[in-house]
């Protein structure tokens, strides 16, 4: 739309101060100009003429004139200020929080025939509404749908964003079960050969190139298997990710980043739901909605996460349950389907479903997203625009004069550094002025995952610089090749922690900042055991964290799988939502077909 726009902004560099005028359109800048112009001369005209003929001797044309000219132009500066008012009213608006929605539906019973019914009628009820939400499907679950030729719950599903809930979902042994004892690569490997197969086929029979996101079976959850959601084709818009529920790992319960992957996930109390078996349990599920989203809007918005199963509404026991329960893990001949409920159950299910949807589609400002949206919602700048020659600067900075040389997170503007970023760009910047080459910023990273085994113990203190020169070399070499931080950092013969490579990268960069050199005389000086602070928000291994799922055996436990989880808090960081952006959750102008 053309208009001229008066808003305030902060004076900046190169800004003549904060009163800017700003306009899309050169023509109506011109008419308003000479409006402006017009005004001003009408004026002079008429005082003019007043002042050499006096006011009841003036000639009457040209009080007329002078007169409707000033009322014209008067008029045409108000409207073409009316122009500016809507928009910055509109922009009002739209600096409002936003508080998004996200609806996701774990589809996994593939026994139960009526459980393609009620996922049927989920799709029919929300598409109704115009709300798309996020349905995980199970391989063995999109199998079956086709199987059955349930054209029609297919066609229903493809209205919406299709999402990944494992191959088999709780047959022995599950993601946790076989990723327990498995390193960082060998597990990557593994999750990609256990689910890869499942993942294609829910592309295949659903239509889609990639899957929006992956969340675990249960509680069954591994670090490995966030770094393998590319190769099985999980990665929207390029971004993996993870939408789900649990208590591994997670930051301040908003959406982060972590190996690799945007993830939903440990929202605690922005994560709500209702039983939709409970008469009781309705109201005050909409009021506990209602108050995350006006606790939201306070916090300058969020996310909101909720989440059901279509077999909520058919069975009385989780399907999963009557056959897997405890380590069991029957043949498939002798598998059972659970008990089911009443048709009249069902039927009053879902209309609390319907009212409970209707009440969030009525609280101000909320507006529903799908797992799809959220790379477009949480850019990561750091990979997208990259880090500028301040932003660099200052990460040196911040990390030399770290108390402890505590190696944290660090956020400058709205682009946010994992500890593994920093490292890497700041061993890229170093090599770039050892090799005599000038650091092309914007410096985007390319993204690292954690190590893969606990760091070494010992420490040296002093570095002549060549031999700094060649560990960092080394180093280079190492993350364009491994794409992860190194367990160790070799100095020679002799190993040191990455943490305290780091830390030495950051003075050495420091010193380039202020001297316009290397520190070859010199020398540099490395950091003493330093720490990796976002490794307090991993959860540490408890009979509890996987054996409190029914599935699993009582009290298993997965630590080494849970020391790799601690390692990745290297790339732990929180997601920034992005400013402003339209929602792409409306339904789609069309359809493609689903597949004969």
């Amino acid at each position: 739309m053309n208009r001229i726009d008066f808003r305030w902004h902060e004076p900046s560099s190169g800004s003549a101060g904060p009163f800017d005028l700003q306009t899309s359109s050169p023509i109506l800048s011109i008419l308003f100009i000479l409006s402006m112009f017009g005004v001003l001369t009408a004026w002079l005209r008429l005082k003019a003429e007043l002042h050499t003929r006096g006011f009841k001797r003036a000639s009457n044309m040209v009080k007329r004139f002078a007169h409707l000219a000033l009322l014209w132009r008067l008029v045409w500066l108000l409207a073409c200020l009316g122009f500016t008012t809507a928009p910055a009213l509109a922009g009002t608006e739209r600096a409002r929080p936003e508080i998004d929605v996200i609806l996701w539906f774990d589809t996994e019973d593939y026994l139960s025939p009526a459980d393609d019914d009620a996922t049927l009628r989920l799709c029919q009820l929300l598409t109704a509404r115009d709300i798309r939400a996020t349905f995980k499907i199970v391989g063995e679950k999109a199998r079956v749908l086709e199987q059955r030729g349930r054209r029609d719950v297919i066609a229903a599903l493809r209205r919406h964003d299709i999402g990944f809930h494992g191959n088999l979902h709780s047959v022995h042994p599950t993601p946790t079960e076989y990723l327990a004892d498995c390193g960082w690569l060998d597990g990557i490997a593994e999750f990609t050969r256990h689910e890869g197969g499942g993942a294609a086929d829910v592309r295949r029979i659903l239509g889609v190139e990639t899957l929006a996101c992956y969340g675990q079976p249960g509680s069954s959850w591994g670090p490995q298997a966030i770094a393998a959601l590319p190769a099985i084709g999980v990665a929207p818009h390029g971004v993996p990710c993870y939408v789900d529920d649990g208590s591994p790992v997670g930051l301040d319960h908003r959406p982060f980043w972590y190996a690799g992957a945007l993830n939903v996930f440990n929202l605690g109390p922005n994560c709500t739901r209702i039983n939709v078996q409970d008469p009781e349990d309705l109201e005050p599920g909409k009021r506990q909605a209602s108050e995350i989203a006006t606790r939201l809007g306070g916090e300058c918005g969020g996310l909101i996460s909720i989440y059901f199963h279509p077999c909520e509404w058919i069975h009385q026991e989780f399907w999963d349950g009557v056959n897997f329960k405890r380590g069991a893990n029957p043949p498939r001949e002798q598998w059972k389907a659970p008990p089911q409920r009443t048709a009249a159950e069902t039927e009053a299910a879902f209309q609390r479903f319907a009212d409970y949807l209707d009440h969030i589609r009525s609280i101000p400002g909320v507006r529903w997203v799908t797992a799809g949206d959220l790379p477009l919602l949480y850019p990561d700048e750091v990979r997208t625009t990259g880090a500028t020659a301040n932003d660099l600067a200052e990460l040196a900075r911040r990390i030399s004069s770290s108390p402890g040389r505590a190696l944290d997170v660090i956020s400058i503007g709205s682009r946010v550094y994992s500890v593994a970023d920093q490292l890497e760009l700041l061993t890229r910047a170093v090599h770039e002025v050892d090799a005599g080459r000038a650091v092309n910023f914007p410096l985007k990273a390319l993204g690292l995952f954690g190590p893969d085994a606990p760091p070494p113990t010992d420490a040296i203190t002093n570095l002549n610089w060549f031999a700094f020169r060649d560990a960092t070399r080394g180093v280079f070499q190492f993350i364009v090749t491994e794409h992860r931080v190194p367990a160790r950092v070799f100095i020679g013969a002799d190993a040191v922690a990455p943490g305290d490579f780091l830390a030495a990268l950051a003075g050495v960069w420091d010193f380039y900042v202020a001297n316009g050199k290397l520190p070859i005389k010199q020398g540099v000086t490395l950091g003493s055991h330093a720490s990796i602070v976002p490794e307090k928000y991993v959860a540490q291994d408890t009979p509890e964290l996987f054996g409190g799922w029914i599935i699993h055996k009582a009290g298993f436990r997965a630590p080494k799988l849970m020391e790799l989880a601690r390692l990745q808090a290297w790339t732990l960081k929180p997601a920034v939502r992005a400013l402003s952006g339209e929602s792409t959750s409306a339904l789609p102008a069309s359809v493609p077909e689903v597949p004969k």
